[in-house]
């Protein structure tokens, strides 16, 4: 995130912070004004999601939730709950605050709050409503669980299961399945498990005539729910009975994409008689790798926004298993590349994906933003942000400040201004943003140590400092180094070393024609470059 979004989300989320404050602290024997509460809330969130740091959102939408709960009088405004209201706030403050140096602390703080908030206001799902449509789907519900079960206690042809099969994914045509777990992922794995026996690749195994018993199961209690206008339950024992038959089945399954080696493929003979390295090849191969991994990198961010949001059995079973494949995916792809540290994130991140691990999952999340990113970012720092990445999933302390990569420290802290004479150049990244500067002079800066230099040093100034705090009294008057001093012809005023009006505007033309021909996106201190020219443009 570049400092310029940062500072405008510090802005925002500190406006959106009081005003929850404000209104927690004055509710306490009623509840707090219910819209402007959840309007703050919402609008924290907003801004948390725009900034990527979920923590932050994560506790807005908890006190969105219980703002929404309190006014619809699904919860009390008691003791209990106006404290986790006002704890909720409080720990935002913090969390706001610690938004330019986020880490495990952060992490956890949010996480435990996020906790307390789902104990207090447990999410739900929108109730379905009696109707029709509630009756349809009920019906053909039992139709396809009725198919299911005598095909599972008495296979049949394969006409009658294709029957059978026509109904079950008949119930993907309902909109609001997506809305009502598990009966979306009973249809998935019924649907998954039913290709193999309906093109004679194999028969109705024991195994899977055991799904299609648990599903039967399943899609009865969900039709039932629903027939009354309630909700399919997502944890009974055919729920859990469903989760393990589907688990177990793909757990025999082997995996489709085997990798073998190429010489496996080439007549009996030395390789390199059919295959030869190009020349003068169009990509690197960290620019291949990059290429290949994008799209599976966006795979696995949506993967962990699934398992974030799944609530059921049957959807997290669902959802852990297609995110260990993804990452076994992108561990195999990141070792055929030689990408070490990026193979051993996902290696090391496996058990974690299949569970649902909140902190594997936020790992995951950060390694699909690493490598979703347009190419561009050196080989040795990517591997230096995976070894980052795998100290935060294993809990290994965090590498020094000093390990951090140049391009790292250049988005996270000023760059010092160079001693040496610039001529018609504004310093980008000074400590004092929104003042370009023209030129400075030239500076005879005396270097350490170096010959000429009068002042206390070495053995007199350690027997000077041994003394005491008496003996600094001399420092008053005996200086360390000679003090700098130029010409009076190198004095000018502070007026002449800024860009203004026409000037300004010719300096951030230049630039602009400089970032429209750039080949990688432009470095954040030049846009702030950019926009401190155009406000100094703008003010003549």
């Amino acid at each position: 995130m570049t400092g310029g979004l940062l500072d405008f989300f510090t802005l925002e989320a500190n406006e959106y912070v009081d005003q929850l404050d404000d209104l927690v602290s004055r509710a306490t024997a009623t509840p707090p004004v219910p819209d402007p509460f959840a309007r703050a809330a919402r609008g924290l969130r907003g801004a948390a999601t725009m900034a990527k740091l979920k923590g932050i959102a994560d506790v807005a939408a908890g006190l969105e939730r219980l703002a929404r709960q309190v006014r619809d009088g699904k919860l009390s405004w008691d003791t209990a709950s106006r404290g986790v209201a006002i704890a909720a706030v409080d720990d935002l403050k913090f969390l706001v605050r610690g938004a330019r140096t986020w880490g495990e602390s952060e992490d956890r703080r949010a996480a435990n709050r996020v906790a307390e908030l789902d104990h207090v206001a447990p999410r739900t799902l929108v109730q379905h409503q009696r109707g029709k449509g509630a009756a349809f789907l009920a019906h053909a519900a039992a139709e396809a669980a009725t198919g299911l079960l005598s095909y599972a206690d008495h296979p049949t042809s394969l006409d009658e299961f294709a029957e059978t099969m026509r109904r079950v994914r008949a119930l993907r045509g309902v909109a609001a399945l997506k809305d009502l777990p598990p009966l979306a992922e009973v249809v998935d794995a019924v649907d998954a498990a039913a290709k193999p026996i309906e093109i004679g690749q194999e028969d109705a195994t024991a195994e899977r005539r055991r799904l299609f018993r648990a599903a039967a199961r399943v899609l009865v209690e969900g039709g039932e729910a629903i027939r009354i206008g309630g909700l399919p339950p997502t944890d009974t024992t055919a729920v859990r009975d469903f989760a393990h038959a589907a688990d177990t089945l793909r757990a025999g399954e082997r995996e489709t994409d085997q990798v073998v080696p190429i010489s496996t493929l080439l007549p009996e003979g030395p390789m390199g008689a059919y295959i030869t390295a190009s020349q003068n090849p169009p990509t690197t191969a960290a620019q291949r790798f990059r290429l290949e991994v994008v799209s599976q990198a966006e795979h696995l961010r949506r993967l962990v926004a699934d398992g974030r949001a799944a609530i059921d059995a049957a959807t997290r079973d669902r959802v852990g298993r297609e995110l260990r494949g993804a990452v076994r995916s992108l561990a195999r792809a990141a070792q055929s590349f030689a990408a070490t540290e990026i193979a051993n994130l996902f290696l090391a991140a496996e058990r974690g994906a299949a569970g649902l691990d909140q902190r594997a999952l936020w790992v995951l999340d950060e390694a699909g933003s690493e490598l979703s990113r347009p190419i561009g970012i050196a080989p040795e720092e990517l591997a230096q942000r995976f070894r980052a990445l795998v100290d935060r999933l294993t809990g290994t302390p965090p590498a020094p400040v000093t390990a951090i990569p140049a391009r790292q420290r250049r988005t996270s802290s000023p760059t010092p201004v160079s001693a040496t004479p610039i001529s018609g150049t504004p310093v980008s990244g000074t400590p004092v943003r929104g003042t370009p500067v023209r030129g400075t002079p030239a500076l005879g800066v005396a270097s350490q140590g170096g010959k000429g230099n009068s002042g206390v040093r070495g053995a007199e100034l350690s027997a000077l400092l041994s003394t005491g705090i008496a003996g600094l009294e001399p420092l008053a008057t005996t200086h360390l180094a000679s003090p700098l001093s130029g010409p009076d012809d190198d004095i000018v005023s502070i007026d002449e070393l800024l860009y203004r009006g026409k000037e300004a505007l010719a300096r951030a033309l230049s630039i602009g024609d400089d970032l429209r021909g750039a080949t990688e996106p432009p470095d954040p201190a030049r846009l702030h470059e950019l926009y401190d020219l155009l406000q100094l443009a703008s003010a003549d």
